[in-house]
């Protein structure tokens, strides 16, 4: 195999994922970062841990995005958002509705 396959191949397998954010003024903004960057970050949030400073920045724009577009059609910025706004009150109470008739 010649040495520009093999350098091409290593850069697929380390390049950097992305995911596009989209809010609801119509504005995009872009994250990237390492490689399962977005499920490290769901891991930071959920073990309580004190995130880095980009990780922070991060989160905060998952927090305020409507909508993403992610790497292989991916959805983990919609479980980090379900996971920043906790359960829904609405739904819980209709559920306990529900179970006592």
């Amino acid at each position: 195999m010649r040495v520009e396959k093999r350098v091409q191949r290593l850069e697929t397998r380390f390049a950097d994922d992305s995911a596009v954010l989209y809010f609801g003024d119509g504005t995009t903004a872009e994250l990237r970062g390492p490689r399962d960057f977005l499920l490290r970050l769901i891991a930071a949030t959920c073990s309580g841990t004190e995130l880095k400073p980009e990780q922070a920045k991060q989160l905060d724009l998952v927090r305020r995005s409507v909508g993403a577009r992610e790497p292989g059609g991916g959805r983990l910025t919609e479980v980090l958002r379900c996971f920043l706004e906790g359960p829904v009150e609405a739904q819980d109470s209709a559920l306990v509705d529900a179970s006592d008739s």
